[in-house]
């Protein structure tokens, strides 16, 4: 008789990487606004205009009436001109007869002649006008910087470091130099009409003005495989040719995106666990034993869309809530979650992480003034929304901008990398800001948006039960407190 072959048991290999080679692409891991030192400069100058002859021109002619007659292989070797060079710059006083051309030799004409004064080497060419002109240039590559007047959030952003911080006070001798190499980007800014007609022909003196920051906007792009390796893009703050003239502030923004980099911690197990007891039916293909695994949760969050629908209650989250992407999940979420509430709640809740530079944008404080607006316009006859941000500890100056209530508690009362925004009985995201793929690196959030009535009571009840550790008064913990279920609207 024979035996039936046994089923064999066998382990599933564990995956070598996050994902797989042909599911890699881009990740936005996040976005921040920076505060770039500024200085406004008074410069004195003297323009002349390009219109009759250049200033290039001019000095050949210097130098013609100086030698009487000269070659013109002196000329060039005298200029550092290449022959291409040389060419257009005899073309040009030879067309307006200035200069004669004999056997190589060069000699001014009686016209030539006549531009010199009796007594003087500066031919009188064109009218040359003095001008003075105030400029903004930013203080760690003293290259021109916007002077648009900014935001009162934007003025408690971080400030980018300088790497020497001498060169602020040097930073007056500097300026003619950094005058001329970019007059051609400043000239339209002090002349739109003109710049086109004029050459800079002297800087006579400089002065420096008030101080002022302009905003470097960061994006921090990974990838799927290696989320916690990032490059910095500025394409959105400048384009690639002006990114050349401004190496240094790149450095800057380098060393303070290095900082952000962090270990795991003991409690990051705990946050996930709390992603775990808000979302339970969610998250439950993605739970084993020991809590949340956050690797195989991480690759869903990147292979999928994302997209939110109606019959799709909660969907993934992977990086801050504040890249454009998410942000347009989040208000999508919420648009959801209002709809559906009978009565929207007039508070909304933020628990802020403890993570370096969080919310340091102003898509942050444009998020939180949206959504309070949505909530507004989806409740009749509701004035106002008051948005509470909770903070272990005192708040940082742009948050403080953001939301018109600060709680703060001492101790620990969430994990420190757990974040999570609470409209009561509307939606709820939550977020936890961790290594993912190993044990120290650039934070990855990682987490969820939802709008399903089981998910926001959840997320109701654990800020419910930290309520007087918050030191909320009566009014917003009673917006906290279990309600009646209410029908969805149509």
């Amino acid at each position: 008789m024979s035996e039936k072959p046994r089923s064999k048991l066998t382990l599933r290999p564990q995956r070598a990487t996050l994902i797989d080679d042909d599911e890699d692409g881009p990740l936005t891991l996040g976005l921040l606004d920076l505060a770039l030192p500024c200085r406004r400069f008074l410069v004195d100058h003297t323009v002349a205009e390009v219109g009759k002859i250049s200033v290039t021109a001019e000095f050949l002619l210097r130098l013609v009436k100086v030698l009487g007659s000269c070659t013109e292989e002196a000329v060039q070797a005298f200029f550092g001109y290449s022959r291409r060079e040389m060419a257009y710059v005899l073309a040009e006083v030879e067309e307006a007869d200035y200069v004669n051309r004999t056997d190589g030799r060069l000699a001014l004409t009686a016209n030539g002649l006549g531009l010199f004064k009796p007594g003087s080497d500066d031919p009188v060419i064109f009218e040359v006008e003095r001008k003075n002109a105030r400029i903004g240039l930013d203080l760690i590559s003293l290259a021109p910087a916007d002077t648009r007047s900014t935001s009162i959030f934007e003025r408690c952003l971080p400030e980018l470091p300088l790497a020497d911080p001498a060169q602020v006070s040097a930073a007056t001798e500097r300026v003619p130099a950094q005058f001329r190499r970019h007059f051609r980007e400043l000239a339209p800014r002090m002349d739109s009409i003109a710049a086109a007609r004029r050459s800079l022909y002297s800087i006579d003196g400089v002065s420096a003005e008030d101080r002022f920051s302009s905003v470097v906007r960061v994006k921090l792009i990974s990838s799927g495989m290696k989320p916690m390796q990032v490059e910095i893009d500025l394409s959105d703050w400048r384009s690639e040719h002006e990114l050349s003239d401004r190496e240094a502030v790149g450095r800057s923004v380098l060393k303070v995106i290095e900082k952000l980099s962090c270990s795991h911690r003991d409690d990051d197990h705990d946050a996930y666990n709390l992603l775990a007891e808000m979302a339970p039916e969610y998250l439950g293909e993605w739970l084993r034993r020991d809590g949340l695994n956050v690797q195989r949760y991480y690759r869903h969050a990147f292979t999928s869309h994302g997209d939110v629908r109606a019959d799709r209650k909660t969907t993934p989250i992977l990086g801050s809530l504040f890249t454009p992407e998410n942000a347009r999940r989040l208000v999508e979420v919420a648009n959801y979650g209002l709809r559906r509430a009978k009565h929207p709640s007039p508070a909304m809740f933020w628990l802020v992480p403890q993570v370096s530079l969080w919310g340091s944008t102003s898509i942050m404080a444009e998020a939180v003034d949206q959504l309070r607006d949505l909530v507004i316009r989806t409740r009749d006859g509701l004035p106002s929304v008051e948005a509470v941000a909770l903070t272990a500890g005192p708040a940082e100056s742009w948050v403080k901008q953001a939301f018109n209530i600060r709680r703060e508690c001492q101790g620990a009362v969430f994990p420190g990398r757990f974040e999570m925004l609470l409209s009561p009985g509307s939606f709820v995201v939550a977020v936890v800001h961790a290594p993912v793929g190993g044990s120290s690196g650039i934070p990855v959030p990682l987490g969820f948006a939802s709008f399903d009535e089981r998910v926001v009571s959840r997320g109701m009840a654990m800020l419910e039960g930290s309520a007087a550790r918050f030191g909320l008064g009566e009014e917003l913990r009673r917006e906290l407190a279990p309600r009646a279920a209410e029908p969805a609207q149509s």
